[in-house]
């Protein structure tokens, strides 16, 4: 297991490359992003060389949808132009959206003329096309958010409709982006979901809720998902996407101590 820090809401005064080095500093050696066309993909290349840091994840499109057909000859080119700058950064995969959204986090596109079986055949025929398209060395992260507070009309916000589309797609470069927090918020067994539906989780995303800050700001019991999570023989990346409560560098050494006492040394 690799505990990875997701750079966005960090340090919001920093450039990119200064929030590596600051992550760096803290004792991490994985990062993750959002977007990549508003970053400098080669000082961030030389950055990580610099600071012993790899790139696990970033976002493989900011528009297009699987949902609607209308839409899937732009998503499909989105995920084609990040497949090379993955490359560039030695980064292994690609997260997915069923709907994009806007900068503020609100959905692009509902989609609301189309029924939820023709949105799912729609996801499953499109992700099918793309898992054969890309990379064998890349794998795609299909993920779900929350619609209560964050991402009202999303489509995607049950992990059991995103385990359907995942086996029917039946490809090993498709997973499931499990986040705690978009779950959490949903109101979900997070226990009980991590039993079940581990074998098709390519990734996880932590941030306490409700607020969706450092763990240890909210309810959840980290200390035990975590073990849990190890327990079960996960060896994937556990990311911390969060909005920093008590400062970026105090929460970075919150999650390094959880980490090392849970999982074991960074």
């Amino acid at each position: 297991m690799n505990p990875v820090i997701c750079l966005d809401p960090l340090f919001p005064d920093l450039s990119t490359e200064e929030k590596i080095a600051r992550v760096a500093a803290s004792g991490f050696s994985h990062v993750e992003f959002w977007g990549w066309r508003d970053k400098n993909i080669a000082a961030i290349q030389a950055t990580c060389r610099q600071n012993g840091v790899q790139v696990a994840n970033f976002s493989g499109h900011r528009k297009g949808s699987p949902i609607a057909e209308s839409t899937h000859q732009t998503f499909f080119a989105e995920v084609a132009d990040a497949v090379p700058v993955a490359r560039a950064l030695d980064c292994h995969a690609l997260m997915l959206l069923t709907n994009a959204l806007n900068s503020d986090g609100s959905v692009a596109e509902r989609f609301e003329d189309i029924p939820d079986d023709l949105k799912l055949k729609n996801v499953v025929s499109s992700l099918a096309q793309l898992t054969q398209a890309t990379p064998d060395d890349i794998t795609l992260l299909l993920e779900p958010l929350n619609t209560l507070v964050d991402h009202p009309g999303y489509y995607l916000d049950n992990i059991d409709v995103s385990a359907e589309i995942v086996r029917q797609v039946s490809s090993p470069r498709l997973k499931i982006l499990c986040d705690l927090y978009h779950f959490g918020v949903m109101g979900a067994d997070l226990e009980g979901l991590i039993s079940e539906h581990l074998s098709l989780i390519g990734h996880f995303h932590i941030a306490d809720f409700p607020g969706r800050h450092e763990p240890g700001t909210g309810s959840a019991d980290w200390p035990a998902l975590l073990r849990q999570i190890k327990a079960l023989g996960y060896r994937g990346s556990v990311g911390f996407e969060f909005f920093p409560k008590n400062g970026a560098e105090v929460a970075l050494g919150v999650i390094h101590d959880l980490w090392e006492t849970n999982v074991g040394p960074l």
